[in-house]
């Protein structure tokens, strides 16, 4: 009886032919990623605009609010501006602040946790202004009247 050969990590077992499957439906699930999602090319902090840019592999350039990023949003300009590249360019991270986003989920606008994301939706709609404020008590007060009933004509 032939002996199988197994590859072990940790406490887990698995087959060889098994192991290979792995390995080959990773690869295959890594060349559909590269294929979806472009390229940081390059990456900068703008302190003017608050901006994080990332310019990508198919030359478009996206801009997003520092202040929308999670764990960047209360950080100094300093260390904003330490932004770099992570690994095979499908990432950007503040190390300063041990933060890292993926190109993929900055696309597809998530900043954060599911947590930090809802916070961000309730903020959104609150104003910042005095005159914003007292536009949207006075809308909210008018909503709030009952209508007058509409009178038939003679």
């Amino acid at each position: 009886m032939a002996k199988t050969e197994v590859v072990s990590i940790g406490d887990r077992k698995w087959t060889q032919a098994a192991w290979d499957r792995m390995l080959a439906d990773a690869d295959q699930a890594s060349a559909e990623y590269a294929r979806r999602w472009p390229q940081v090319a390059a990456v900068r902090y703008e302190p003017k605009t608050g901006l994080v840019v990332l310019s990508l592999s198919n030359g478009l350039q996206l801009g997003v609010p520092a202040d929308k990023l999670q764990g960047v949003a209360d950080a100094t300009d300093a260390e904003r501006s330490d932004v770099a590249i992570l690994g095979p360019n499908r990432a950007i991270e503040f190390p300063k602040l041990d933060q890292q986003f993926t190109v993929a989920g900055l696309l597809s606008g998530v900043f954060g946790t599911r947590a930090w994301m809802s916070a961000l939706a309730r903020r959104k709609g609150r104003s910042k202004s005095a005159s914003r404020t007292n536009t949207a008590r006075t809308t909210a007060h008018k909503r709030s009247q009952p209508r007058t009933p509409a009178t038939a004509r003679s």
